[in-house]
C-alpha cells in the first residue's frame, strides 16, 4: 500500500536527520575532548604530563597557591592533553583561585567547567573549595533536538453508530493501533519549563467488525498516515545534577490526514467476499482536527544526551470521519450499504527516545554566586 512507502521514505529521512545532528555533535565533543596538534602521544610526553600533575597536587596540598596557578597556565598551553586531564586542571585552579579569595575566578572556572561537564557530581577526592563552590550551581539543558518512536493505541469515542442493514448486533468491535516517529526541537526558559514543537507521523490501523448475520462479518479495515504538530510546556524535577529526572507535559496539537485507504467485505465461515483492490477515501475525513495532549516522561541524563520514555494520551475535538460526507463514499453506500461512522479518537502512547542537549545554561542556587 501507499503507507508502507510513505512510511519507510519518513523513517529514512528522520533518521538521517538523527545521525547527521549525533555526527555533528559527536565531532564537536571530540574536537574538544582530543589532544591539540598530533593524535599521537609519546610515552616521554605522556610521563611530563603525568609529572606535572603530580606537582601540581603536590603543591597545592603544600598550600602554595600561587604556585598552582602558575603552573596550571603551564599546563594549559600543552598540546596534547585529554578531556579529563583539561577537567583535572581546573579543579586545582578553582581551588586554589577559592583560597586566594579570588572568588568571580572560582565561579568563572566553575562555569568553564560544567559547560564541558554539565552533569559532574564532586567527589570526595576532588579539592574541598572545588566541591563547594560546584555544589551551589545546577545545569539546565537550554537548546534540544529530540527523535522517539512510539506505538499507539486508540478508543473510539462514539458520537454516531451506522450499522449494515439487518446486522444482529448494533455495536460494532473497534481495534485502532498504530506507530509513529518524531523529530522535536526543546527551548528551556526557566529552570524546571521547556517548550518543545515535535512533529510527526503517525501510521495507524482501523479494523472494524459487525455481525452482518447470525454466519457472515462484515469488515472495514483502514490504514490512514496522520501529520501532527504538537506544541508541549513540559515541567521537569531537577534537583542539583541528577541524572534520572522524572517530567511531565500538557499541550495542544494539530493533526492532519494525509491519506486514508479502506477495504470492505463481509467473510461467512471460510467464505471472503473481498472483489475490490483497497480504495482512497482521503476526502471523506476532517482533514485537519485538533487534540489536547498530556503525559509523564522518566528522562536519564549522561553527558550531553538525553534517553526518555513517554507515557502520553490525547482526545480529538473534531470527528476522524467528517460527518457532512458521511454519504459520499459510494462503494461503501451501494455496495456494503454502510455509512462511517462518527467518532473522535482517544488516543495512549508509549514512545522511546534520545535527546541531544546542544547548549547547557549555568545556573547559581538561590540566584547568588560565591
Amino acid at each position: 500500500m501507499g503507507n508502507s512507502k510513505i512510511m519507510k521514505t519518513l523513517i529514512n529521512i528522520l533518521l538521517t536527520t538523527l545521525i547527521l545532528i549525533a555526527a555533528t555533535s559527536g565531532n564537536v565533543l571530540a574536537q574538544n575532548d582530543l589532544p591539540q596538534g598530533s593524535a599521537r602521544t609519546s610515552k616521554a610526553d605522556t610521563d611530563t604530563i603525568s609529572t606535572l600533575f603530580q606537582r601540581l597536587q603536590t603543591l597545592y596540598e603544600a598550600d602554595k597557591y600561587h604556585d598552582v596557578l602558575q603552573l596550571s597556565e603551564e599546563i594549559q598551553n600543552l598540546p596534547r592533553l585529554s578531556k579529563d586531564q583539561k577537567q583535572e586542571r581546573l579543579k586545582y585552579t578553582l581551588a586554589a583561585f577559592k583560597l586566594l579569595d579570588y572568588d568571580n575566578e572560582a565561579d568563572s572556572i566553575a562555569k568553564l567547567f560544567l559547560k564541558k561537564d554539565p552533569f559532574y557530581v564532586p567527589t570526595n577526592d576532588d579539592p574541598v573549595p572545588f566541591q563547594n563552590v560546584l555544589n551551589g550551581y545546577t545545569t539546565r539543558p537550554m537548546f534540544s533536538v529530540w527523535m522517539a518512536g512510539g506505538w499507539h493505541n486508540v478508543e473510539p469515542f462514539n458520537d454516531t453508530i451506522h450499522t449494515i442493514i439487518y446486522a444482529t448486533s448494533k455495536a460494532p468491535k473497534y481495534k485502532i493501533t498504530g506507530y509513529s516517529v518524531q523529530l522535536g526541537f526543546e527551548y528551556r526558559p526557566l529552570k524546571i519549563v521547556s517548550i518543545s514543537i515535535a512533529p510527526s507521523f503517525v501510521f495507524y490501523e482501523l479494523n472494524r467488525t459487525i455481525q452482518h448475520s447470525d454466519i457472515a462479518t462484515f469488515h472495514y479495515n483502514e490504514t490512514s498516515t496522520v501529520f501532527t504538530l504538537p506544541l508541549l510546556v513540559e515541567a521537569a524535577w531537577y534537583r542539583k545534577r541528577i541524572k534520572i529526572v522524572p517530567s511531565i507535559y500538557a499541550g495542544a496539537q494539530m493533526k492532519s490526514i494525509v491519506y486514508s485507504e479502506f477495504e470492505a467485505y463481509n467473510t461467512a465461515g471460510t467464505y471472503t467476499s473481498k472483489n475490490n483492490d483497497p480504495q482512497d477515501n482521503t476526502d471523506t475525513k476532517n482533514k485537519i482536527n485538533y487534540s489536547l495532549l498530556g503525559g509523564l516522561r522518566f528522562n536519564y541524563n549522561h553527558r550531553r544526551m538525553t534517553y526518555f520514555a513517554d507515557l502520553g494520551g490525547s482526545i480529538d475535538m473534531l470527528p476522524y470521519n467528517d460527518p457532512a460526507k458521511k454519504y459520499q463514499n459510494y462503494d461503501l453506500l451501494y455496495h456494503n450499504f454502510y455509512i462511517s461512522d462518527v467518532f473522535r479518537m482517544i488516543e495512549y502512547s508509549i514512545k522511546i527516545g534520545i535527546k541531544i542537549n546542544i547548549k547547557y545554561k549555568i545556573i547559581a542556587k538561590y540566584n547568588n554566586e560565591y
